[in-house]
């Protein structure tokens, strides 16, 4: 099995006439692609970026993303790709973390990205895209201009680390899964193949390319195929239309809140050539699926799967059955089994947590050897996810991990929010759970005990969050209460609240119907 950056030159050299990359009215051929990230690689070297070093990439959906992606792999060096919506504290850790050398980022960041830098004595240079480069720092632009095109050969092999990619909800800080070259290819044939995916697609990459699934499904795979990326940087509903319109767009994946809001909007699909959707991070509705479908003709395929297995596990197949509740069959070459607390084997139609065993699943997480037992055991991945297997074998997902909240796609670690909740001084208990939502998949809800004789309102709580949070991850719902369920030994019951959540919210919803 080959490279990841040997696949994508053996696919450029094939096709360099071949548009690689739209981005509004740019179009970039396969040829040009690979001559700028053989002009970064070789920018990166002569920065000192050797095999093995980590270099951390910070970018919105823009060709940049791509070059840098790829010349690191081409110098043996492994991505660390970085949300795009962190500010400083999460930025910093990621970079301390991963030991990142070299830092690839947007000018548009600077306010959080500067004082993450100055945090992380690991990062040697800082690269900024963009027309301010602070100084202290090199332009990303400048250097592919000012480089010549990369012509040595890095000894490079397909079980060689490729990516990191940061992972919450597995312990109390993110953890970063380390994904070779051939795990990640692995997964990205297995989506060329089952999603059908030729020469002659043309890929809507909405999800953001940082995120595990834009890596593997919406740059990896249509790269083998020789495709085309349609490139989306900032996300609406009005873009989103216009590029499957204009672009002749014929594949996309997305969360359920895409297709929700893609479904209410009044679109007209005369013109579309969208084939099949894929819905992944949540649990879409099968009355909004039916719906879209019908509007726009395509057919929309669910998906599971988790940054720790390269990350798709199981997805309904163009060619087979749909079962609307299910998340699919396993992929090409990957086991899924269900087991108790024990770790027995159960039988189908029998709920316990999801095992999987799979080339795509990580070699283990980066520096934190104890984490990686917890998960890993004779080549099985312990996803912590809780569900079952059909007589068929399709996969159905139950509920997540216990107190993880998964809101379109990103996971979120509660205890964050709740740390950042108790500095306010007037609260005495504090409890984050996730609640079903229509759009977002689950949304964030907060159960607050507030101290004697004090106040809160709910908008300070809410810029409280929004001071050391990204937008996503702040509260918007909160809940007074006198006190929060808990167990003999004084722990939260998460479950008590969510499930309280749920009737309330069913109470709620059948006194309206019975008003009306």
């Amino acid at each position: 099995m080959q490279t990841l950056n040997s696949q994508f030159k053996a696919t450029a050299n094939k096709m360099p006439e071949q548009i690689a990359l739209v981005i509004n009215e740019t179009r970039i051929e396969y040829g040009r692609l690979l001559e700028a990230i053989l002009r970064l690689a070789s920018g990166l070297k002569s920065l000192g970026v050797r095999k093995g070093d980590r270099v951390a990439v910070m970018l919105p959906n823009v060709p940049h993303f791509i070059i840098s992606y790829y010349s690191i792999l081409e110098l043996g060096a492994v991505v660390v790709p970085i949300n795009i919506m962190f500010k400083e504290k999460d930025i910093a850790y990621q970079l301390s973390d991963s030991g990142a050398k070299i830092f690839i980022t947007w000018s548009g960041f600077i306010s959080h990205v500067l004082p993450a830098v100055q945090a992380s004595p690991s990062v040697k240079e800082t690269l900024f895209l963009g027309d301010q480069i602070p100084r202290g720092t090199k332009s990303l632009t400048q250097i592919i201009a000012a480089s010549r095109p990369f012509q040595e050969q890095v000894e490079l092999g397909a079980d060689d680390l490729g990516v990191i990619n940061y992972t919450s909800g597995v312990a109390d800080v993110p953890l970063g899964a380390e994904l070779t070259h051939a795990a990640i290819s692995a997964n990205a044939t297995t989506c060329r193949e089952m999603y059908l995916i030729t020469s002659q697609e043309k890929i809507l990459a909405v999800l953001p390319l940082f995120h595990p699934l834009g890596q593997t499904l919406l740059m990896h795979t249509p790269f083998l195929a020789g495709a085309t990326i349609v490139l989306l940087p900032r996300f609406s509903i009005e873009n989103i239309v216009k590029s499957i319109l204009e672009n002749k767009v014929t594949f996309m994946a997305g969360v359920p809140g895409i297709y929700q809001s893609l479904d209410e909007a009044n679109v007209d699909w005369t013109g579309s050539v969208l084939k099949y959707c894929m819905s992944y991070g949540g649990k879409l509705s099968e009355d909004i699926l039916h719906s879209f479908e019908e509007k726009s003709n395509a057919i929309v395929l669910k998906a599971y799967g988790l940054t720790e297995a390269g990350p798709i596990v199981s997805a309904n197949r163009v060619h087979r059955d749909r079962k609307y509740q299910a998340v699919g069959l396993p992929v090409m070459g990957t086991e899924i089994n269900i087991r108790n607390h024990q770790g027995e084997l159960l039988r189908p139609n029998h709920s316990g947590e999801i095992w999987v065993h799979s080339p795509s699943i990580m070699r283990g997480y980066y520096n934190h050897p104890k984490e990686t037992e917890k998960r890993l055991q004779d080549g099985w991945l312990f996803t912590g996810d809780i569900g079952y297997l059909d007589d068929e074998h399709y996969l159905y997902i139950q509920e997540r991990k216990e107190d993880i909240i998964l809101k379109d796609g990103f996971e979120i670690f509660p205890h964050e929010i709740e740390e950042i909740l108790k500095q306010h001084h007037a609260i005495s208990e504090v409890a984050v759970v996730g609640i079903p939502d229509a759009t977002h998949g689950t949304e964030i809800k907060v159960y607050i005990v507030l101290k004697e004789n004090e106040k809160a309102s709910e908008e300070e709580l809410f810029q409280l969050c929004r001071g050391d949070l990204p937008l996503y991850k702040c509260p918007k719902n909160f809940e007074f209460c006198s006190e929060l369920p808990k167990s003999p030994t004084g722990r939260i019951l998460k479950r008590v609240l969510r499930n309280n959540a749920s009737a309330s919210r069913a109470g709620n919803t059948a006194e309206k119907e019975k008003s009306n």
